[in-house]
């Protein structure tokens, strides 16, 4: 885990460290070089100086030469094994140079022989997150908080580690006692506000961004997060502004081109949504969201082979993403290839046996391909997974009719229209069965209350006085 900001230039507590913080303030990096030549000079005279060692170590430090600082930390220690600032230092040097397990180590040692020190459970909790051991950061950061409860990096960090291990509502709790010690951090804001989104809270999440651009304008992270936002807001024309702010600020940012293509085929502009997936992918070619966009975008221009190109290469990728291979399902079925339908949503269902969606469209092919007792079974399988869903007795009423159970259809569509009086088409199916099981009146019924829902549908009124006549011959 990588903090934006992680605090290490805040350094130990000693007055010895704080006086040679307030003497580099303002030196320059000739002023740095002259230092580090003279104190090499007194080392040269005095190789036991263990003052002069610490000294060039932190020149060292501050000239970006890090390796050279652990030399002379290093020098330190074999003169004086019981030196916990040497190890702290060194430690510090350790974890500028990514080492961080040798950095935790280090640690180790000032902890032991100075307990009580808050930078060091601080810095060993930053490399124990880097490392991945986000339970022992927090442990260290807990130290750190209690030794020293107006550290704002502590919390801020321990926000950090919380959120990396999902539990969102103490990185908001964190974050926010961070941003209440120094307000001026815009990362706080950005990632309290990725805990935010994460909970669910969007409008919460959308404040933090906003403060989090408030401070640092060019902060195209928090842009990036607001406009992702505001897609799942479904506020399509801020999310483009947003995208907007990112490529103003990096014009090969293959998100942005995402989340704009997203943004545009979300509002039916297909076309400008492939200009900008297009670009996108040229960028990041094997991207499988982008990828997926596109032919989400290709669908609604009614390009169903490139659809289905796109999809492929989505599976290709990544073989168990279901989503996808749901939407080649359906991008079949409108290129009349039902067996490859089939096969894509029989693969969905392997995967996921409860996918309602599945057993519904792979039944609606295998209707259309006249395997009618196939469909029956998984329209059964349907009802099974959503008794109270009307869509699955209309659909196994349809495949029943035309396997010729016109009496289970019958009961079947009597069943949708219980749940959904309104359902028009199952009534209309019913009406139509009824007439072909010498049942006229019913018919007649049925077929009343389809005009009352739909008075000017012409194919409606000629079918009912149909079944008038009908009811009337088999009166005589």
């Amino acid at each position: 885990m990588t903090a934006e900001h992680d605090g290490m230039d805040r350094e130990g507590p000693s007055e010895d460290y704080l006086r040679f913080r307030r003497m580099m303030d303002g030196v320059g990096r000739e002023d740095l070089l002259r230092m580090a030549e003279d104190l090499t000079e007194e080392i040269r005279a005095n190789p036991r100086d263990t003052e002069a060692l610490a000294a060039r170590g932190l020149v060292y430090s501050e000239l970006g030469e890090h390796r050279r600082a652990v030399e002379d930390n290093e020098s330190i220690i074999a003169l004086d094994p019981g030196n916990a600032g040497a190890y702290l230092d060194r430690a510090r040097a350790h974890s500028a140079l990514e080492e961080h397990r040798s950095a935790v180590e280090d640690y180790d040692n000032a902890i032991r022989l100075a307990p009580g020190n808050a930078a060091a459970h601080y810095g060993r909790g930053a490399c124990n997150a880097e490392l991945g051991n986000l339970a022992g950061a927090v442990s260290d950061f807990d130290v750190a908080i209690l030794l020293s409860p107006g550290d704002a990096d502590a919390h801020y960090n321990r926000g950090l580690a919380y959120a990396a291990m999902g539990e969102h509502l103490r990185a908001v709790e964190d974050l926010g006692r961070a941003i209440e010690l120094n307000p001026g951090i815009p990362e706080a804001h950005y990632h309290r506000g990725m805990a935010h989104r994460d909970l669910g809270e969007m409008d919460k999440a959308l404040a933090d961004f906003d403060a989090a651009i408030e401070l640092e304008g060019s902060y195209g992270l928090a842009h990036y997060a607001r406009g992702i936002t505001h897609l799942n807001l479904a506020s399509y024309d801020a999310a483009l502004r947003d995208f907007d702010g990112v490529l103003g600020l990096d014009p090969d940012s293959a998100a942005a081109l995402r989340g704009r293509g997203i943004a545009l085929g979300s509002l039916g502009r297909d076309e400008e949504a492939l200009r900008e997936l297009d670009r996108s992918l040229d960028l990041d070619p094997g991207n499988v969201e982008t990828l997926t966009a596109r032919g989400l975008a290709h669908t609604g221009l009614g390009q169903h082979e490139q659809s289905i190109e796109d999809y492929t290469r989505v599976i290709d990728l990544d073989p168990g993403n279901t989503a996808v291979l749901y939407n080649r399902g359906t991008a079949y079925m409108h290129v009349r290839e039902g067996g490859k339908a089939i096969e894509d949503f029989s693969a969905v269902i392997e995967a996921d046996p409860d996918n309602l969606g599945a057993y519904m469209t792979r039944g609606f092919v295998r209707t259309a391909l006249e395997r009618y007792g196939e469909a029956i079974e998984d329209y059964d399988r349907l009802i099974e997974l959503a008794p109270d869903d009307p869509m699955g007795y209309h659909l196994r009423g349809y495949a029943l009719a035309r396997l010729g159970e016109a009496r289970r259809a019958v009961e079947d569509f009597g069943r949708a229209i219980d749940l959904d009086p309104g359902i028009v088409d199952a009534r209309f199916q019913r009406a139509r069965l009824y007439s072909s099981l010498g049942e006229p009146d019913k018919a007649v019924r049925d077929y009343d209350e389809l005009i009352r829902l739909r008075p000017d549908d012409s194919d409606i009124l000629r079918e009912r006085r149909l079944a008038v006549e009908e009811a009337e011959a088999a009166r005589r």
